[in-house]
């Protein structure tokens, strides 16, 4: 569950980061993040056996969110907006970085149905392009975790083509929502 949250936690931090630096592009492109993280807590909240737990998670995250915009908020320091920004990253980095967090299921499976190489693709490509987009207007707040992201989802896609998906190639190919998650 810590993958969906924390891309929750990042679309909201980074559509404030656009809003504080004017940037419209990175604000609008956060705004549909945060619906699609919305839309996902929704459909896992909707098929957990546990939905307090969905709940309090989700409060917890938002509660987060709202502690760290309304820092950089009341704020108009400099150092503020760079503890802010560095906020941004961590955050982005966790999310990249959360399905690494099963690397050892993969390795000791030597299987990594666990992983997906659709959302791992299109991750990939996103950090990507969004590195190009810091490196282009020289924001290091962005260029620097999204090349870092671009390398961790790079290696979950080796993991993936090195082990394969034993387990998602066996009967229909569902692997459980609990192993993903």
């Amino acid at each position: 569950m810590l993958q969906p949250l924390a891309s929750f936690v990042s679309s909201i931090l980074w559509l404030k980061y656009g809003l504080l630096r004017n940037d419209h592009v990175v604000s609008l492109v956060n705004v549909f993040g945060v619906c699609v993280s919305l839309w996902i807590l929704l459909a896992f909240w909707r098929f957990s056996h546990s939905r307090h737990s969905v709940e309090t998670r989700v409060l917890l995250a938002l509660f987060v969110s709202m502690v760290c915009v309304g820092f950089v908020t009341m704020s108009d320091q400099v150092w503020a907006h760079h503890v802010y920004s560095i906020m941004c990253c961590v955050v982005s980095l966790v999310f990249l970085a959360s399905p690494l967090g099963q690397l050892g299921q993969v390795l000791r499976a030597r299987d990594a149905s666990v992983l997906l190489p659709s959302v791992t693709g299109l991750a990939f490509a996103n950090n990507v392009v969004w590195a190009i987009y810091g490196h282009v207007h020289s924001d290091p707040f962005m260029f620097v975790p999204n090349t870092v992201g671009a390398a961790l989802c790079f290696v979950q896609l080796a993991v993936i083509a090195w082990y394969g998906r034993v387990d998602a190639k066996k009967g229909d190919g569902a692997v459980e929502m609990d192993n993903i998650m």
